[in-house]
């Protein structure tokens, strides 16, 4: 008897479950379908419109299938190179938006480095759109997703991690010796990364070796770019040729 008073309440649930069945399949293909477009819209990430379409394509497939480890890391990085080129008063908003979807990623797959990777870097962003206050208090969350990325996989993103505790060091005063051994390491691990080669050139200068900083950034202006970050080269091409100029004065 119990059973039957409680029949209608199995009945419901079955009919939920079965519709979920039915549901999920088509959830995860519109996803994979919002996927497909923003990767194609984020190789388009030169003209800023463009990129704004990407971030919105991510958005969409991590809606659809909020279990997409990719769709999540992707949205990260669309939204940091966002918060990077948007105008001033978008900034903070894509950071905002990096931050939550690279947590989303960790959330996901914490054992991956791409969530701890784009979290850091969404954190450097998101600190300076917020002012100096925060980007204090965000040095030491980066330095921990960083160190991370180092044990999960140390080459990750041409030795990314490394870079940006490079870069980190080298913004902190009377920490350019640390930086430039972070940013030597980077460069082992991402021999044609040429971010990896401004940042230590950019160090070399400050600490007066300025042969080593011009050869570095002659590489950077001789390329080529690598396959997939033509974007990225065209601007560190760019402030090579500007820093390369400033350093042989």
């Amino acid at each position: 008897m119990r059973f039957y008073k409680n029949k209608k309440k199995y009945q419901a649930l079955s009919a939920v479950l079965l519709l979920f069945l039915f549901i999920a399949p088509g959830l995860a293909e519109e996803s994979r379908d919002w996927l497909a477009q923003a990767d194609q819209a984020y190789q388009g990430r030169a003209d800023l419109k463009t990129a704004q379409k990407a971030g919105e394509l991510y958005r969409r497939a991590l809606k659809a299938d909020p279990n997409s480890f990719e769709a999540a890391w992707k949205l990260a990085r669309a939204m940091c190179w966002l918060a990077e080129h948007s105008p001033k008063q978008e900034k903070l908003p894509a950071a905002e938006t990096a931050v939550a979807a690279a947590k989303k990623a960790v959330a996901l797959k914490p054992d991956h480095p791409a969530g701890h990777f784009w979290l850091g870097i969404a954190y450097g962003y998101h600190g300076d759109a917020a002012g100096i206050l925060k980007s204090l208090f965000l040095i030491n969350p980066i330095i921990e997703e960083m160190k991370t990325v180092i044990k999960l996989d140390p080459g990750y993103e041409g030795g990314g991690a490394y870079m940006a505790l490079g870069r980190l060091y080298h913004l902190l005063p009377g920490h350019n010796d640390r930086a430039a051994g972070y940013l030597e390491t980077a460069l082992k691990y991402g021999p044609q990364r040429w971010i990896n080669h401004l940042y230590l050139a950019e160090v070399y200068a400050d600490l007066g070796r300025k042969k080593e900083a011009c050869r570095l950034l002659r590489r950077i202006i001789a390329g080529p770019a690598e396959p997939d970050l033509e974007p990225e080269y065209a601007e560190l091409k760019a402030e090579a040729e500007w820093l390369l100029r400033a350093t042989e004065e």
